[in-house]
């Protein structure tokens, strides 16, 4: 039979938050908190912060304006993160349709095995990867469900429904990040290559040494899907622990491209730069190549850490 969890008032949780070593100086201010960001906001996912989850006691005896603090950083410095994750999505995306747009045309048909004017005909893909007849079907099913009613005031189903093809340029806008990834994986392996080398180094930046390091597609594959499960994790407005994470970029593959001094292998080995907050940051920065996009996303990192500073 299932635990069930008490209902408790505001000057409850206030008396259960004293019981735990927080200090409630202001109890109408404490309500105030409470209706506003919520007792599981500020007790049950601060407590990694002060002892860890498996302790009843906050150590430190924190107050309530410090717990307030710890979760207003917590999301402003994530949904920065989030814009950062953002711009590398969409430019990942257009890579991509570029390429599909220029190799394999601008339509497409029912059929995966019609190979006039599709960019879903199966043969333009790897013949060695299982996963292609699948991925297409879906990305196929994809562009269907575009015409139906529930996508009506999309701009792709009037476009759609004026009985005009839908270019991957702007099918791929309708797309999960997810579905762009498989995608990509199924692409030939000159195709993968050069996306990858796009995404690192820009579309004109030169690659190092005329050509690109050896384990860098599997560090753009990695770096992909762990930005794609932040993505979605900030986006769902659920609380990020890096720890939780099921992807993680591997120690060859970063080591391959990433600058000398940036981060050594003793910090990689005690999780520095796997799959944490850090890891994160390393992959929007290698892939933004706009000076604009870079300079916004940097403006933004740098005042949330400001922020922190002045309220230590």
């Amino acid at each position: 039979m299932l635990k069930h969890k008490t209902f408790r008032t505001y000057t409850e949780q206030i008396d259960f938050m004293r019981s735990r070593g927080i200090e409630v100086t202001d109890e109408k201010e404490a309500r105030e908190a409470l209706s506003t960001f919520s007792y599981y906001s500020l007790v049950n996912l601060n407590k990694h912060l002060y002892g860890g989850l498996d302790k009843r006691e906050f150590e430190g005896r924190p107050s309530i304006l410090d717990l307030q603090l710890a979760h207003m950083l917590n999301v402003n410095f994530y949904h920065v993160l989030l814009k950062g994750i953002l711009y590398v999505e969409a430019s990942f995306k257009t890579k991509l349709a570029y390429l599909v747009a220029c190799k394999f045309g601008t339509e497409s048909r029912d059929k995966i095995d019609n190979p006039r004017n599709n960019f879903f005909y199966q043969g333009h893909y790897d013949p060695s990867n299982k996963s292609v007849e699948g991925t297409l079907r879906t990305l196929r099913s994809k562009l269907k469900f575009l015409l139906s009613d529930t996508r009506s005031h999309a701009y792709s189903h009037k476009f759609l429904a004026g009985n005009r093809q839908l270019p991957p340029w702007m099918f791929v806008h309708d797309i999960e990040f997810g579905l762009a990834i498989q995608w990509y994986k199924i692409l030939k392996e000159e195709d993968r290559e050069e996306i990858c080398a796009k995404m690192l180094w820009g579309e004109s930046g030169p690659v190092p040494g005329g050509e690109p390091p050896e384990h860098s597609s599997q560090f753009l594959d990695a770096a992909l899907e762990l930005l794609r499960e932040y993505r979605n994790t900030i986006a769902h407005g659920e609380r990020v622990f890096p720890s939780e994470m099921t992807g993680l970029i591997p120690e060859e593959p970063l080591f391959s491209i990433l600058p000398e001094g940036l981060l050594s292998l003793p910090e990689y080995h005690q999780g520095i730069g796997q799959k944490d907050t850090f890891a994160c940051l390393l992959a929007v920065v290698f892939f933004i190549h706009d000076p604009f996009l870079m300079l916004s996303f940097l403006t933004e990192i740098k005042s949330q850490l400001d922020f922190a500073g002045t309220i230590r």
